[in-house]
């Protein structure tokens, strides 16, 4: 009995120096490696300030977890923007996963990366995108940027908008054509 209450005695002690000699530390799951205004505009693919006209559902990621998709009307752009309405993914969740979330009919200072498993936008916390009305400095260093309407990209979103529309063009005169091949042969019969 002795033996037993020794050993946990030993035990607890030595529990307790470990705690007194490595305290316990703030712990985060999320943690962003800090980068001035430049460097972000140097590093990330696209760099804009919008407006979210769009707010996505949540959807499981493979790779990257939790992700939503938000619509951005873009007002003013300095990299990477390719339309008027810009699709973003977010990771989605608090600050300890790294997630952001945007409201509908705010306006933010954006930074994405291309992400080429998916080749969509990407952003996150630690993306440094902050709301207009915070990023007075922000927008500051980075200069005057372009001004982006309607007429500089038309509504396109992106490559698939395109292609959609060249299918749908081209079945509607392949139609055409067949029905007036059609018409004719059936004409020529009678």
């Amino acid at each position: 009995m002795k033996r037993r209450l020794m050993m946990c005695m030993l035990v607890l002690l030595l529990v307790m120096s470990g705690l007194a000699l490595f305290p316990g530390e703030k712990v985060y799951a999320c943690s962003c490696v800090e980068s001035d205004v430049q460097e972000r505009l140097e590093t990330y693919t696209t760099v804009f300030t919008g407006k979210v006209v769009k707010k996505g559902d949540s959807q499981q990621s493979k790779h990257d977890g939790i992700l939503r998709e938000y619509t951005f009307d873009v007002d003013t752009a300095w990299k990477g923007v390719s339309a008027k309405k810009m699709k973003i993914v977010g990771k989605d969740g608090g600050s300890d996963s790294c997630g952001i979330q945007f409201e509908k009919n705010q306006s933010y200072l954006i930074f994405a990366s291309l992400d080429e498993r998916d080749n969509r936008l990407h952003t996150n916390l630690c993306s440094g995108n902050v709301p207009v009305e915070q990023a007075g400095d922000d927008l500051k260093l980075l200069g005057a940027g372009k001004v982006v309407s309607k007429e500089d990209f038309g509504e396109i979103t992106d490559g698939r908008g395109e292609y959609f529309q060249l299918i749908l063009y081209g079945t509607v005169i392949l139609l055409a054509a067949l029905a007036i091949v059609w018409i004719w042969k059936r004409k020529k019969r009678i």
